[in-house]
């Protein structure tokens, strides 16, 4: 396997020593946590705070908002500065601004302390996934990052579970002390057990030149762009399930709210399985192969979701098909990471901040898109359908090319 590498950024992989895996896994994954947590509790909010849902939910939006630029802006400073202090900057801040949110008098204060709560939640994120990188090469870096997504991937189904739980022995403001003992929590362990993973000689310096040239040395790379783009589309897709299942199973086929959890929680399983199963296979198979099988497999469970919708199968077919499609994210998330990381090798945070910032900002528009189509399942499955498929041709095509080149 070849790499290739931008501009005249350094070239070698660093000997420093990965962190421990589960902090480091938690470290990157919190965010979205976090995100997912406070869902049960916004009409609580909306009541104390004396505000409409809606504007509440402006919390949820301005914090995947921050998330996302927050990593576009954190991933090119990594480079230039190191991959510890950013960790440390973000978990301190996430604590924070955790405890800002707890301590919110009003819909404003908590909308504005989740946005520093979004940013912070980058840093660690592209710090952690820029250190794989420093500290691993080949199939043991695909190997690391099918981890962190197995571990990522319990986030949704443990986080509603575990909002719901904090509610019944406290308020909403409970959730964020929480989430404030976490940061806290992950601050102490990046002081005593992450060391720093780029030595002071790869480091590319400072300052907007300096981030703005990292930025396009990575996207001129035409394998780094194919890789984002297939990222974006995919995501767009999987969060057309993610914004409209509930709806199609609670509204539509009259699912209780018990049961669409169960729904959700068997769907986000398969993905912990099928991560588990990239971890084992990723040294037998290219990650290319993977990522092209598991956007295939995508594709067709889409289909198989859009077909069962427009037939009236019922619920039925409609949920195996989406477990086949969330299966198949197992392959696609940590397939996708690696081979970004690997072509963006140069500027290994900066190629996190690409992958993870517009995948994430950009994978959004399927979150209004398929409600905007109605909400239904036909909505759903035609979008996931028509996104997948478009990122399998243009995997198939970078891959062709890159084999020609």
């Amino acid at each position: 396997m070849t790499t290739e590498h931008a501009g005249t950024g350094p070239t070698t992989t660093t000997n420093g020593v990965l962190p421990p895996i589960v902090p480091l896994a938690l470290i990157v994954g919190v965010s979205p946590f976090a995100t997912d947590m406070y869902i049960p509790a916004l009409p609580t909010i909306a009541n104390e705070l004396g505000t409409t849902p809606g504007v509440v939910q402006l919390s949820l939006t301005a914090f995947l908002v921050a998330f996302a630029v927050g990593q576009l802006l954190a991933g090119p400073v990594s480079d230039g500065i190191g991959r510890r202090p950013l960790l440390l900057v973000g978990t301190a801040g996430f604590a924070v601004a955790s405890v800002g949110c707890a301590l919110a008098p009003d819909v404003g204060t908590l909308v504005a302390a989740r946005v520093l709560q979004g940013l912070a939640g980058a840093a660690g994120a592209v710090a952690g996934r820029a250190m794989v990188s420093d500290t691993t090469t080949g199939p043991r870096t695909a190997k690391v990052f099918g981890t962190l997504a197995a571990i990522n991937a319990i986030g949704p189904v443990v986080a509603p579970l575990a909002g719901g739980a904090v509610l019944t022995v406290g308020s909403w403001r409970l959730m964020f002390v929480v989430l404030a003992v976490l940061g806290a929590t992950f601050s102490v362990a990046v002081v005593l057990r992450f060391g720093e993973t780029l030595p002071q000689a790869a480091r590319g310096g400072t300052g907007f030149r300096a981030n703005g040239r990292r930025i396009r040395d990575l996207l001129a790379i035409g394998r780094f762009r194919a890789y984002v783009l297939t990222g974006v589309l995919s995501t767009i897709g999987f969060f057309a399930y993610i914004a409209t299942s509930s709806f199609v199973f609670q509204q539509q086929y009259g699912f209780s709210e018990q049961r669409y959890t169960l729904v959700f929680a068997t769907n986000a399983s398969m993905m912990v399985v099928t991560t588990l199963v990239f971890r084992r296979i990723v040294g037998r198979f290219s990650e290319d192969t993977l990522l092209t099988a598991g956007l295939a497999t995508g594709t067709l469970g889409s289909a198989v979701v859009l077909v069962a919708a427009l037939a009236g199968l019922g619920p039925v077919p409609v949920w195996c098909a989406l477990a086949v499609v969330t299966g198949a994210w197992g392959f696609v998330l940590p397939a996708a990471m690696t081979r970004t990381q690997h072509v963006g090798a140069a500027h290994p945070g900066t190629a996190a901040a690409l992958q993870g910032g517009l995948t994430f900002g950009l994978g959004g528009l399927g979150t209004p898109l398929a409600g905007a189509l109605g909400g239904t399942a036909t909505a759903m499955g035609a979008v996931m359908a028509t996104l997948m498929a478009a990122a399998v041709v243009v995997q198939v095509l970078a891959t062709r090319r890159g084999r020609t080149a």
